[in-house]
């Protein structure tokens, strides 16, 4: 798979860090949220709103984020390799939402803490689904910290993990496979079967990231309260989002889960840690603490893992065995060979006056 190294990993989460989301920047899952748009229609109209559809779906926005990905990293690549190497860092920053989170959560905590229920009551709605108008403090606290506890899988571990394993590609296919789970991946008339295959996709790529940030959770711990944590994340209806919600509800003794109302209408899910007390606006800045243990955790486990084999050595490629020329059959065949002996030349004898040569046996020039 595609590789980043630990230079790009660590640079990418320093921009997640210290910029987050700034407003009015272009951001990969509003152009994910785009291609969704476009493409949704065209693939009802064509086969209808059926489990069909709706893999033609998923694999048209990711097809045409990834070829978007290419075409921009080709053309920088061809300009100079540093630009392609800054563009696959910028996309790896975009698929993780650490800082962003935390900007949500405090927005919640904030008028909350001064009195303004109205206000905490909005800002909670851009952190979860469910109807919260109705939330007292408790409602909206409790909300707000699973919020936090279910993203810090959706929003952090799982990008910088498919991150670690195949780059920047596979982080984007991670990010635009979880924006449409979001979009089309609920139950609902319109998508129970077009939106089925994105829901899917979104818990394999998910399943490991989530035991992943549990795992975390309870390292600093030395596992203390594993078996709850695990058994209670098995009572979750989906297979993910159990984990991370039950490994923090146990590692900071508080009750999560039950009831909550989606337009109007009741849901009744599992209970984390029931014997916990419920959360209080003083609990959104402890699972916030809560969450960066994790990140940093998981920064530290991956990125450390990418330098250690970036300083691996590289084994050459194998050189493969010189083929034999075909014989030459010119230089097979006897040639004749002549070897010249090195004679001293005969001393001329004078005979009546005249000085008489020995004729030439062929060993010595004519003069």
């Amino acid at each position: 798979m595609w590789r980043t190294d630990a230079l790009q990993f660590c640079f990418a989460v320093a921009l997640d860090i210290f910029l987050g989301d700034p407003q009015g920047w272009p951001h990969l899952t509003r152009v994910a949220g785009g291609f969704a748009h476009f493409w949704e229609p065209l693939c009802a109209h064509v086969f209808g709103r059926t489990i069909f559809s709706g893999v033609v779906l998923w694999s048209c926005v990711c097809a045409t984020m990834l070829s978007f990905y290419f075409l921009i990293r080709t053309g920088l690549a061809f300009m100079h390799p540093a630009l392609s190497w800054i563009w696959d860092a910028a996309v790896i920053y975009q698929t993780l939402a650490a800082r962003d989170l935390d900007r949500h959560a405090r927005n919640v905590f904030l008028p909350l803490a001064l009195g303004d229920l109205d206000e905490s009551q909005r800002c909670v709605g851009f952190l979860v689904g469910r109807d919260t108008h109705q939330l007292d403090e408790v409602g909206v606290s409790r909300a707000a910290v699973e919020a936090v506890a279910e993203s810090a899988t959706d929003g952090f571990v799982a990008p910088l993990l498919w991150a670690a394993l195949g780059g920047a590609p596979a982080a984007l296919l991670y990010r635009t496979a979880n924006t449409l789970d979001s979009m089309v991946g609920h139950r609902s008339e319109e998508y129970e079967l077009m939106g089925k295959f994105s829901a899917i996709a979104d818990d394999v790529l998910g399943w490991v990231p989530a035991r992943l940030c549990a795992l975390a959770s309870l390292l600093p711990r030395a596992f203390e309260h594993a078996g709850a944590v695990f058994s209670d994340a098995a009572k979750h209806a989906s297979p993910n989002a159990g984990w991370s919600e039950a490994a923090a509800a146990w590692a900071l003794n508080l009750k999560l889960g039950g009831t909550n109302f989606y337009d109007g209408q009741p849901f009744h899910g599992p209970v984390f840690n029931p014997s916990a007390p419920a959360p209080h606006p003083n609990d959104i800045p402890r699972v916030l603490r809560w969450f960066w243990s994790i990140a940093l955790l998981c920064v530290l486990l991956l990125g450390g893992g990418l330098y250690l084999r970036d300083r691996q050595p590289q084994e050459p490629l194998p050189i493969p065995a010189a083929t034999p020329a075909e014989p030459n059959r010119l230089n097979m065949e006897p040639r004749l060979q002549q070897n010249f002996t090195s004679q001293p030349a005969p001393t001329p004898v004078k005979i009546h006056g005249r000085i008489n040569r020995p004729a030439n046996n062929g060993t010595q020039p004519t003069p």
